[in-house]
């Protein structure tokens, strides 16, 4: 009976072992957040100003009156910062993001090597080299017709994830230490109790 548990207790701890593998194994994790974006409403006699004034046109004649152009009032200028992190332990090979149309103006920061490409349909791609485990970047994103307007980033481990974030206080490192300190006396507690636990368990068997 001893010999047919210690089989099976045996296969139960390699089967977990296996299971818990996958999870310890490095992988790509890529998410992104938008770290910036706000939009401007800018005056339209402040986008274009006019310093000296342009000389009088003659006017049209009497039987075809040409109305003047309406401009709009205000002129609309967005910018947005998207930040895309491999949080995972092994390089993407490749980064896409899409957009659904190409925008205005957008640049990467850190600089890296990228191809874009519009497909029929307008969707545009952008296609980042690789992505280091821990790196990030930022896309920079500058427009007045065309707003980004986001499909979805994937690598070759998959669609992204979006990552939710909020901005804390940063506390004296003193304090950091003291939480340290104090997390660490708790997990000696803990991992203390659970040995105990764990031996008397099995001595009862």
């Amino acid at each position: 009976m001893d010999t047919l548990a210690g089989y099976i207790a045996s296969l139960c701890m390699g089967a977990a072992a296996t299971y818990l593998s996958q999870f310890l194994k490095p992988k790509v994790k890529i998410r992104y957040w938008l770290a910036h974006s706000f939009m401007y409403t800018i005056p339209n006699n402040q986008a274009n100003p006019t310093p000296n004034p342009a000389p009088a046109l003659p006017p049209p004649p009497a039987g075809n009156p040409v109305p003047p152009p309406i401009a709009p009032p205000n002129f609309l200028l967005l910018t947005q910062a998207l930040t895309i992190q491999n949080l995972g332990r092994e390089s993407a090979a490749w980064v896409e993001i899409v957009h659904r149309r190409k925008p205005d103006f957008f640049q990467l920061y850190p600089t890296l090597n990228y191809t874009e490409n519009t497909t029929a349909t307008g969707e545009h791609t952008l296609r980042v080299q690789s992505l280091a485990p821990k790196e990030f970047f930022t896309i920079q994103f500058l427009c007045y017709t065309h707003p980004p307007e986001l499909a979805f980033i994937r690598s070759n481990a998959g669609h992204a994830s979006l990552m939710p974030w909020l901005i804390v206080r940063k506390y004296p490192t003193w304090v950091y230490a003291l939480m340290w300190f104090a997390l660490i006396i708790g997990a000696g507690f803990a991992a203390y109790w659970i040995i105990k636990g764990a031996a008397f368990i099995f001595k009862s068997i």
